[in-house]
């Protein structure tokens, strides 16, 4: 019996929050605004958003925490996979090099 407990406390300690789902067409709808090729700058958007997402979903899972929380509200507001990549790049080094890790 005293197994299970340790379990469920091994899984909530190592659980890790899943990557944040934004809209990509909300923010490069914003980006190709009324362009004369917007529709080209808007497949281009898309693209760079869904590559990006698929980058830090690779990653997603080795991140510490705390940079996980920290770039999601970091990104939250704008929904920009590119942002919440360059929180990533910012706050990951000095979480992985910081002391005690």
């Amino acid at each position: 019996m005293l197994r299970l407990p340790v379990l469920a406390s091994a899984l909530v300690c190592g659980a890790s929050s899943e990557l944040p789902a934004y809209d990509p067409e909300v923010i490069c709808a914003a980006v190709a605004g009324g362009a004369a090729r917007q529709e080209l700058i808007m497949r281009g958007c898309l693209d760079f958003q869904e590559r990006t997402r698929k980058e830090i979903a690779l990653a997603w899972d080795k991140l510490p925490a705390p940079v996980q929380e920290s770039c999601t509200k970091a990104a939250q507001v704008t929904g920009d996979y590119w942002k919440l990549k360059n929180c990533i790049d910012r706050e990951a080094p000095i979480a992985v090099h910081a002391p005690g890790h």
